[in-house]
């Protein structure tokens, strides 16, 4: 009943160096940090307990994450997990109004901004919340790791989000089942 979302960058080229002399129209340029990423965006949802992706939606990379979780969080979710990008979620109006019939009992549990903790001390209460909160929160990561460092796809291979999305549900499919092997084997054996 739990869900951990989180956004990561499929960086594409930049160059005009091909038949036609533009970039692709279907992509954009998105900033995280100071590093600015010509691409898409993969926006992922998994469970909490074994980390397996259950949905997810794919979009240019100038979008902010906050804007694609009414597609990630299904109406039954009774926790949210997200990092920073996702402060203010539940305060949007798809999220509150009656209309959508959301579970009254769900808790968001999203990181605060790593500035508010960096001069904490480490005993803090602030700080070990939001620990216990991110260590439930990177199992997301996890996903992304598999995909982009075990599976080499860090860049896109086609002209196209749509293209492109095939593929890496097709590796995301993958991901699940060796998730799936590697929970297995540590939980029975």
């Amino acid at each position: 009943k739990g869900r951990i979302v989180d956004a990561s960058f499929i960086e594409a080229p930049s160059s005009t160096k091909n038949n036609s002399g533009k970039r692709d129209p279907e992509m954009a340029s998105g900033k995280k940090g100071n590093t600015w990423h010509f691409g898409m965006k993969m926006h992922v949802a998994t469970d909490t307990i074994v980390g397996i992706a259950t949905d997810v939606v794919y979009g240019p990379a100038n979008e902010h994450d906050i804007s694609r979780a009414r597609e990630l969080i299904s109406s039954d979710t009774e926790e949210v997990y997200g990092d920073a990008g996702y402060l203010g979620l539940n305060k949007r109006d798809e999220f509150n109004s009656a209309a959508t019939r959301e579970s009254p009992k769900r808790h968001y549990y999203i990181n605060v901004r790593p500035g508010k903790i960096k001069d904490r001390p480490a005993d803090d209460v602030l700080r070990r919340f939001e620990h216990l909160k991110s260590s439930v929160r990177c199992k997301v990561e996890h996903v992304f790791a598999r995909v982009k460092l075990q599976m080499g796809y860090r860049k896109v291979r086609y002209r196209g989000i749509k293209k492109n999305a095939h593929r890496i549900s097709t590796l995301l499919a993958l991901a699940n089942l060796y998730t799936w092997d590697c929970w297995k084997r540590r939980t029975v054996g």
